[in-house]
């Protein structure tokens, strides 16, 4: 997503195999070959943030904003702390306040402050997230306080870098399956992006950051 990736100003690793194949593969399929081809390459790639505190962050604020309101508040933040981690920690210092600080409301602040008393009691342990079973992985992070299914797939899509990942809760990612496949059901999906739902979902956010909905109707549809 353009406004995920420009958040941090991450320059991108090179594509992996897997990546690149799942592109091939996508670009043959009758129903992704016309948004592939409209959008053409990603101009980002997954993982985009090395950095799991940027992560969270933006794992956090992000529930249930737009992309360009978490990238403003986010920017606003850092403006005022300089780094994630002092976000975390100004967090801490002000979960317990009621309403909103900074465009921050008081269960995100509590979330930010969660996640540093889950960092200290589990030292490191999202780098064995990668390897987990996707849906054990899911429940990991969800069982953590203020953190779901939709905070789960984001840091695997953009931290860990997990190809396997569908996030179906995603109300955008829901938009653009219904325009493609006709539904947003993963049952009826999973078929067509097996083994490619990361870059999948990469090429749905694009198509609505880029603002090519009405295009692609034109392109496929008349």
């Amino acid at each position: 997503m353009k406004d995920v990736y420009s958040i941090y100003s991450i320059t991108p690793t090179r594509r992996n195999n897997k990546y690149k194949r799942s592109i091939d593969i996508l670009s043959k399929n009758s129903r992704l070959k016309p948004l592939i081809k409209l959008i053409g390459p990603l101009n980002y790639k997954v993982p985009i943030w090395p950095s799991i505190e940027d992560t969270i962050l933006y794992t956090v604020i992000g529930q249930m904003l737009s992309n360009s309101a978490s990238l403003s508040i986010i920017k606003r933040l850092h403006k005022n702390f300089g780094f994630s981690s002092a976000v975390f920690q100004w967090a801490k210092r002000n979960y317990h306040r009621i309403g909103p600080i900074k465009g921050v409301s008081q269960k995100k602040r509590k979330a930010l402050y969660k996640w540093l008393l889950y960092a200290d009691s589990h030292p490191r342990v999202w780098e064995e997230w990668k390897q987990l079973p996707l849906a054990e992985y899911r429940r990991e992070v969800s069982n953590i306080w203020g953190f779901g299914r939709w905070s789960a797939d984001m840091i695997a899509i953009f931290h860990l870098g997990r190809m396997d990942i569908w996030p179906e809760t995603d109300n955008g990612i829901k938009k653009v399956s219904r325009l493609v496949f006709g539904t947003d059901r993963y049952s009826r999906i999973k078929r067509h992006i097996a083994g490619c739902e990361t870059v999948t979902a990469l090429y749905f956010w694009e198509l609505l950051n880029k603002n090519l909905i009405s295009h692609f109707e034109k392109e496929c549809y008349g």
